[in-house]
């Protein structure tokens, strides 16, 4: 009996029920548990205590801290049953045992989960899924995933970011069945892509700044694509996001198209008509001017212009609200009020918030 089955009958362990086995050198040069949480993982040669702690700070990335574990010490020793969080960094043993998680945990069992939808004894309507029809459905999930974003509400992302990555399965399962690409080839082509934009990461590659790291980024996108700098800024992007998308690409290559003195200009010029101090009335396109100049001012001094603007309906949105209950419980309709009387309880909802 070699040193494995040894190891497997001290720990009562069957390997044809799954059955992961990793050496705790290589976990510990991991970033992530290169582990199937379905199937039992099993770690072998725990002989140092950094490796233990290496181990230990890189299993608690997957595993909940009450998560049951076995630990084996030695050979004809007893075996320990412990939870993670109860295993000391300077633990040595010969193998550590962690039994799966609860079920469908993985991103195999996820995948199979969507294909399972999409074969002939599975969901009718996710069967006749398109591409086509997906997209508003990809769309709503993202905006949804951004909404809990918005709202720190991490339990809302949670859910969301699972909403999300459905998505992005049933298009990859759409694309296999159809032959034209898999799943593994979208995450290998991500894998490809994020090791060859972060040299100073992966390769040899010196950026000690944020902008230096940007710059290399936008390098390679360039030395990748065929088109030009904004070639990769997506048309349906919600237009003031496009902007400052625009704007910022230009910006990496060294186009800044306005300068602070013009910038001003077309502030002055453009809200003096919009005030009615000049008998010229603000044409439609030096609308668009104006909103391109108000995206460029906030891209200047670090805001998201389009997060901006969803604070604002959001804030509108409770306001309006307010300003309509405070009408109900006076006794009278919004549309019979007095522009002045209405002006004062807008004001007054306002001040409200401080």
């Amino acid at each position: 009996m070699d040193a494995i089955d040894t190891l497997l009958s001290a720990l009562e362990l069957d390997p044809r029920q799954g059955l992961t086995t990793i050496s705790a050198n290589e976990l510990a040069a991991a970033y992530f548990p290169p582990l199937n949480p379905d199937l039992g993982a099993l770690i072998i040669d725990l002989n140092s205590s950094h490796t233990t702690e290496l181990v230990l700070s890189v299993l608690r990335k997957l595993y909940p801290h009450d998560h049951r574990s076995a630990l084996y010490r030695e050979m004809g020793g007893p075996v320990l049953n412990l939870s993670l969080a109860d295993l000391e960094a300077d633990t040595q043993a010969l193998a550590l045992y962690l039994p799966p998680l609860e079920p469908h945990s993985s991103f195999e069992s996820l995948q199979n989960t969507v294909a399972h939808l999409r074969a002939p004894d599975g969901c009718p309507w996710d069967r006749e899924q398109t591409h086509e029809s997906l997209r508003k459905h990809l769309l709503e999930e993202a905006y949804e995933t951004l909404e809990a974003l918005d709202q720190a509400n991490l339990e809302g992302l949670r859910e969301e970011l699972g909403d999300l990555l459905l998505q992005i399965l049933m298009h990859a399962q759409i694309a296999q069945e159809q032959g034209n690409f898999q799943m593994s080839d979208v995450v290998s082509g991500i894998q490809s892509k994020l090791i060859r934009r972060h040299p100073h990461v992966f390769g040899d590659v010196e950026a000690s700044s944020v902008d230096q790291v940007l710059n290399n980024w936008e390098h390679y996108k360039r030395e990748e694509r065929e088109g030009g700098p904004l070639d990769g800024v997506p048309r349906s992007l919600p237009a003031l996001a496009q902007s400052a998308e625009l704007q910022d690409r230009a910006g990496r290559i060294g186009f800044d198209w306005a300068a602070d003195e013009q910038r001003q200009s077309k502030f002055e010029g453009a809200f003096s008509r919009l005030a009615g101090e000049r008998e010229q009335e603000l044409r439609p396109e030096q609308l668009g001017d104006l909103l391109f100049v108000i995206v460029n001012y906030a891209r200047r001094i670090k805001v998201d212009a389009e997060a901006e603007l969803q604070r604002a309906n959001q804030q509108f949105r409770i306001q309006f609200s307010n300003l309509l209950e405070a009408v109900s419980e006076s006794g009278q309709q919004l549309e019979d009020l007095e522009i002045a009387d209405l002006t004062q309880l807008w004001s007054d909802v306002r001040d409200a918030r401080f």
